[in-house]
């Protein structure tokens, strides 16, 4: 169910007991919009292996799940020896990076709401994302940036948890939004509040498709 500002104040509200403290945010398909990016990345891996491109499922669970993950699961065991080589030969930040763009409305709604709560990530990229949120204006307001190099990748909810102890609040003091199966079973391991980011697959209510009323509804419960 796609959820109103009112709506959302009486969703959020009822799982944190008011405003939450933080917030913790997926990377790819809620901060940014990367999805057509990966897959150009990883279909080009696949025709340097001599494969078509990738397929309903591939791509679902590419988006989910680590570069590493995906990569062995988009490519037959007798091509993986190939791997390393053919990725070496592919420039992410010169050929794919530029693609990704900021999600809509989120830079805006960050600027208005940092200085009333806690903001963190948690995502299953593995290198460092400081450039590219820096380049879409969002370098200044995480802290801490989980990525797999820190803690395990999601489902666990080991970066979740990290991010609670940094913090030092409970669980139902911060909302988790995410937009993938993953993201969800991590917030539901740490006990933390989810709400869905425009995929209304993930929850039959709690559903988020506009920053500008999520935002709203951060501020007014804020006042409460």
């Amino acid at each position: 169910m796609h959820l109103n500002s009112t709506q959302l104040i009486e969703y959020i509200g009822d799982r944190c007991n008011g405003a939450p403290k933080g917030i913790i945010f997926d990377c790819d398909g809620v901060l940014i919009d990367s999805v057509e990016a990966n897959m150009l990345f990883y279909n080009k891996v696949r025709q340097k292996l001599g494969l078509p491109d990738l397929n309903s499922a591939q791509r679902e669970y590419c988006q989910m799940s680590t570069a590493a993950q995906a990569l062995d699961f988009i490519t037959p065991d007798a091509l993986k020896p190939l791997l390393n080589g053919i990725v070496r030969e592919i420039s992410y930040t010169k050929e794919i990076e530029p693609m990704i763009q900021a999600s809509e409305g989120i830079v805006n709604m960050l600027q208005n709401i940092k200085e009333y709560f806690l903001l963190g990530v948690h995502t299953n990229r593995t290198g460092p994302l400081d450039a590219m949120l820096n380049r879409l204006e969002m370098g200044t307001f995480f802290n801490p940036i989980m990525t797999v190099l820190y803690c395990e990748p999601k489902p666990s909810p080991d970066g979740a948890n990290k991010v609670l102890q940094r913090w030092n609040v409970k669980p139902h003091e911060v909302l988790f939004i995410g937009d993938s199966a993953m993201d969800k079973m991590a917030a539901d391991a740490a006990h933390i509040p989810f709400m869905s980011y425009r995929n209304e697959n993930l929850l039959e209510i709690g559903t988020c498709f506009d920053y500008s009323e999520l935002e709203k509804a951060l501020l007014q419960l804020k006042e409460l």
